[in-house]
C-alpha cells in the first residue's frame, strides 16, 4: 500500500495555513519591488517549494517486503525482518516526543489523532526530536503520519 507522508487532514491544514499565506506574501513582496521585498519573496518561494515537495512528492510504501520511503531526493527500504519495532510518536506541546509501542497504543483505542508511526531497526530513537518534519527517514528508521489504512497495512504485512 502506498501512502503520502502526510495524511489528508494535515495537507489541508498546511495548505490553508502555509500555501495561501505564502502565495499572498510572495505576490505582495513582488509588488513592493524593493531589494528587501524581492529577497523575502525568493525565500518565500523556496519555502513554498519545500512545502509542495513534502506534501506531494514523499511517499511511503508498506507491503510484504517491508517499508519503503520514496522521494525524488532519497529512497530507503527496510525489510520486515530488520524492523525491531513499530512505535507511535506522540508530540503534544512538549519539547521531546513520547514513544509508545504501536500494538499497545492501538489496543488502548488511542488511534484517532494525527500522530506519526516510526519503523525502526535499532533500539535508539532519532536524534532530532523534530525528525518527523525535518528528517522523515534516517539510517535506521522511516516515519509516516498515521491514518487507519496504515494500521491495516501493518496488521496485514507484519
Amino acid at each position: 500500500m502506498r501512502f503520502s507522508y502526510y495524511n489528508l487532514t494535515s495537507k489541508i491544514l498546511l495548505s490553508v495555513f502555509c500555501l495561501l499565506p505564502f502565495l499572498g506574501m510572495i505576490i505582495f513582496f513582488m509588488q513592493v519591488g524593493n531589494v528587501l521585498a524581492i529577497s523575502l519573496s525568493v525565500i518565500m518561494i523556496f519555502l513554498l517549494i519545500v512545502f509542495i515537495y513534502k506534501c506531494f512528492f514523499i511517499k511511503v510504501n508498506i507491503d510484504k517486503s517491508g517499508i519503503t520511503y520514496v522521494s525524488p531526493l532519497k529512497n530507503k527500504h527496510l525489510n520486515w525482518d530488520e524492523v525491531k519495532d513499530v512505535l507511535i510518536v506522540v508530540r503534544e506541546r512538549r519539547s521531546l516526543p513520547d514513544y509508545y509501542k504501536f500494538n499497545e497504543w492501538m489496543e488502548a483505542g488511542k488511534a484517532g489523532k494525527s500522530y506519526f508511526v516510526l519503523f525502526r531497526t535499532t533500539e535508539g530513537f532519532p536524534e532530532n526530536p523534530m525528525f518527523m518534519f525535518s528528517a522523515p527517514t534516517g539510517e535506521d528508521y522511516i516515519s509516516v503520519q498515521f491514518r487507519p489504512s496504515i494500521k491495516q497495512a501493518i496488521e496485514k504485512y507484519r
